[in-house]
């Protein structure tokens, strides 16, 4: 009788973890198709999880700028894409950083007038876009 509950509470586990693995995929998959759709985005991985009590969403994004404000109107323009994806989620980060190849140019959602990392529904607000 104590082999059933094991048995059961080991099949739940196995089912969330894949419904958790199957919603990072989403995750990754629709922040880098967005992020990639601008121009000036060099690269674009995303590191997604949505495990118990919460989760991150994490990237490393290179843009091709030669300037500060040629970076920052690439950010820019990478926020408003994530604003106006119907694939993502409001919950879901943006990233914390956008940098050059070289690394010698780094910029942040600050640098176009966050106070701090917005989650995607924070850009949506600030833009006033809402998805289609």
């Amino acid at each position: 009788m104590r082999l059933l509950p094991a048995v059961v509470a080991a099949a739940l586990m196995l089912s969330v973890s894949a419904c958790s693995s199957g919603s990072a995929a989403k995750c990754e998959e629709a922040f880098t198709a967005a992020t990639m759709s601008v121009p000036g985005v060099a690269s674009a991985e995303w590191d997604c999880n949505d495990s118990f009590g919460g989760g991150w969403q994490r990237a490393d994004i290179v843009i091709e700028a030669t300037t500060e404000d040629e970076a920052i109107t690439v950010v820019d323009a990478v926020l408003r894409a994530y604003a106006a994806s119907p694939d993502l989620e409001d919950g879901w980060g943006t990233p914390q950083e956008y940098v050059t190849e070289d690394g010698s140019i780094i910029v942040s959602a600050g640098d176009v007038e966050f106070p701090a990392v917005p989650n995607v529904g924070e850009v949506r607000e600030h833009y006033g876009i809402t998805p289609g």
